[in-house]
């Protein structure tokens, strides 16, 4: 799960008057430290300037009701990089009937597939055998590991993006867009990323709520980057 799923940018979805022009929304991304702190000032300055309110997340209230889960207490693991999600299995949440096993489904809940296909105009691999063979990944392309652990790979964009990513995934995903119904699959557990990089550092309010909210145990991913909030 990531929260940029709740932070509707103009520039990559539909139009949204009520958030201001999409050009304040035309924005660099990088996970560094530069973009996932020290940028998000100067950008809220932009929106002063222009008489806006900073836009906030929306629609992550009662969000975690629309699940079921196969334990009482779910487990969640949260960090800022979805990255990390790629280093999940079974085994880290406990789930010792499945030691060792890959996931069946994995479910993503995000504005960008993170499957790949995003950097071939950067040299990256364009394949998902050349991607195989350089041995690494990141937040771009982490689904990609799930994939190759035999796991079937599920991806819901939300209602403001309903048209997705404009780069094709390297795998095959089940693509479906937010309806706000009831998801029909039980769950295991949880990854949820504050994607700093992609949402603003003035939304961490808005991040705590939906982590308190969840009906689980909640852990902070070992050895993972943290600060919280950053403003």
């Amino acid at each position: 799960m990531d929260f940029d799923f709740f932070f509707h940018n103009p520039s990559e979805g539909l139009p949204a008057p009520h958030r201001g022009p999409s050009v304040l929304y035309d924005w660099s991304h990088a996970e560094n430290s530069l973009f996932r702190e020290a940028i998000w000032p100067l950008r809220a300055e932009q929106f002063m300037r222009a008489g806006l309110e900073l836009p906030r997340c929306e629609g992550y209230e009662g969000f975690w009701d629309r699940f079921t889960f196969t334990s009482d207490e779910p487990p969640l693991f949260y960090a800022d990089s979805n990255l990390y999600a790629g280093r999940l299995t079974p085994d880290h949440f406990a789930l010792f009937d499945m030691r060792g096993a890959a996931w069946r489904d994995v479910h993503l809940f995000d504005a960008h597939h993170d499957s790949g296909g995003y950097s071939g105009h950067r040299g990256g691999p364009e394949s998902f055998e050349e991607w195989m063979a350089r041995g690494e990944f990141s937040c771009e392309d982490w689904m990609l590991v799930h994939h190759g652990n035999g796991s079937r790979l599920n991806l819901m964009y939300p209602a403001w993006r309903p048209n997705g990513d404009s780069q094709s995934p390297l795998v095959p995903l089940n693509v479906s867009v937010d309806d706000g119904h009831a998801i029909a699959t039980p769950f295991d557990g949880v990854f949820l990323a504050r994607s700093g990089s992609w949402v603003p550092s003035w939304c961490d309010d808005q991040f705590t709520e939906l982590l308190d909210a969840f009906p689980g145990k909640t852990n902070l991913f070992p050895g993972s980057q943290w600060r919280h909030p950053r403003t």
